[in-house]
């Protein structure tokens, strides 16, 4: 039995371990109550190998697949995927890409044009019959069998110039730059560290990867998730107000899947002021020796959003707080859990 046989009547979706990466699983259902499966990103390398493979031996079917951009955190494991025998089990009817060119990751960590796979290659050889969409904010409202997905990232203008610089954008793979809180900010409250300014140490085109990145509001026939994958937030906020939502009519929805992992450059007071959600979801065991992950800051910033309501606020990570403490240090602690009403949960299942 083919898996959009599958009757349901609820959406379930998982937030995969996926190390320092980004890979979401979701079960929903169309207007016929016939299951819809929906793949976002496959983590990193070891994604593939150590969750996501054992979660698709019992799917036949994937509706949608969306690779969000190419950097190695979402890629990779999509990589395994199509390089495993599993592929040849599940059928996928389509996949969203914006990318003329992807080659394999060379130890889950960067892009490396050396190796000599092609990802567009490999879901040719192995799915020749999948439809491939590239997306942007041209495409706005998408359905998908009652499944309804407003497209805010990225903008024609960006994927434009991502494919005019793809050459020379491969070089600067190798440049590391650190994401990691500013420092200063352990010593603050929550409540003070929101007083910083937002102030992105790169301008949108400085950082095309991430500004390239698909984000899109989901709305399944029970909940609605905001999926803002690794994203600008100066491009979300121009989409929603573009769709008339401001801080007097904000975007309510369900549940926010928090932008590059809680780093510090993706989430602004701006956006968050535009958003209306009690559910935040940040996916991430902490980051690399370079790029570290979830920031103090962008913590304060959803924990004090100005268009909070009186109801808690709830905080998942897909990783142990433990564990994340033990890569970044205190970057939360039980004083800020006893000031705004608001939850720190391990949880990755929904």
């Amino acid at each position: 039995m083919t898996s959009n046989l599958i009757k349901r009547t609820k959406t379930e979706f998982i937030v995969l371990p996926a190390f320092h990466g980004d890979c979401i699983l979701i079960k929903t259902y169309d207007i016929n109550h016939n299951e819809f499966t929906i793949l976002i990103d496959g983590g990193t390398a070891q994604t593939f190998r150590y969750s996501l493979k054992e979660e698709l031996k019992n799917i036949s079917r994937i509706n949608l697949l969306i690779l969000t951009h190419i950097d190695s955190d979402h890629i990779a494991g999509l990589i395994n995927f199509f390089k495993s025998s599993l592929i040849d089990n599940i059928n996928i009817d389509e996949i969203w890409m914006n990318n003329p060119d992807l080659v394999e990751v060379n130890n889950g960590e960067l892009i490396s044009v050396k190796q000599g796979d092609n990802f567009k290659k490999l879901i040719l050889e192995k799915k020749s019959e999948t439809k491939l969409s590239q997306i942007s904010i041209s495409d706005r409202l998408l359905n998908r069998s009652g499944i309804e997905f407003t497209i805010l990232s990225p903008t024609s203008a960006i994927v434009n110039e991502l494919y005019e610089r793809w050459e020379s954008l491969r070089l600067l793979q190798n440049n590391k730059s650190n994401i990691s809180s500013v420092k200063s900010a352990y010593t603050l409250s929550l409540e003070e560290s929101n007083k910083i300014s937002f102030s992105p140490d790169k301008s949108i085109n400085e950082d095309i990867f991430n500004s390239s990145s698909i984000s899109f509001l989901l709305k399944c026939p029970d909940i609605s998730l905001l999926l803002l994958a690794d994203s600008r937030p100066e491009i979300i906020v121009q989409s929603l107000r573009d769709f008339g939502v401001n801080e007097k009519d904000p975007l309510i929805v369900d549940y926010v899947k928090v932008s590059h992992h809680g780093s510090l450059n993706n989430t602004s007071q701006e956006l968050l002021g535009l958003i209306k959600s009690n559910n935040y979801l940040i996916s991430t065991n902490g980051g690399t020796a370079d790029h570290k992950h979830p920031s103090r800051e962008t913590i304060s910033r959803i924990v004090y959003n100005s268009n909070r309501n009186d109801e808690v606020l709830n905080i998942f990570f897909n990783y142990t707080l433990n564990s994340l403490r033990e890569r970044i240090g205190d970057f939360i602690n039980e004083i800020d859990l006893e000031h705004g009403n608001w939850n720190a949960t391990s949880q990755n299942r929904f």
